[in-house]
């Protein structure tokens, strides 16, 4: 599994949170939207930074409180045809001016590519067998478009 961003590979350095595992001395803890919702003083006091991962069904406005606090929401596309993690990522950066990363994990294929960074995602999980270097080139297929960009993170 690779993770890309506009520049190639990045490191996937998130620890998935699992509350029966000793977190150690963890610096970036990925957390499912129901743990978050169930433990929340733990993960408000907690030292290391933040990731949430949230499934397609899943309402930004859920977890608006929290996007302050997180340096990176996890959009899962869950099917090729499912558009509902594309309009989550046009939401958390029009709506709500979520300026961490945001990551496409799932069914993340070179054809929508492009289109997911016209959303605002701006990492991206890729299959097995994908090359990075395909990957990258996806990302501008598209150079002419009818809607203004979303904004940004620095990234």
């Amino acid at each position: 599994m690779n993770v890309i961003d506009l520049h190639g590979e990045v490191a996937d350095d998130w620890l998935r949170y699992d509350r029966f595992r000793a977190l150690g001395d963890a610096q970036r803890v990925l957390v499912g939207s129901a743990d978050l919702e169930k433990y929340p003083r733990y993960f408000e006091r907690a030292q290391f930074r933040l990731a949430i991962d949230l499934e397609p069904g899943e309402a930004i406005e859920s977890v608006a409180g929290w996007l302050p606090r997180l340096d990176l929401v996890v959009l899962n596309f869950s099917a090729f045809a499912d558009g509902r993690a594309f309009s989550q990522a046009r939401l958390l950066r029009e709506r709500f001016e979520f300026s961490g990363d945001i990551r496409a994990q799932g069914q993340v294929v070179r054809d929508q590519l492009a289109f997911m960074h016209r959303c605002g995602i701006n990492q991206f999980v890729l299959e097995d067998g994908e090359q990075i270097e395909s990957a990258l080139a996806a990302l501008s297929d598209i150079s002419v478009s009818y809607q203004p960009e979303p904004v940004r993170s620095a990234g």
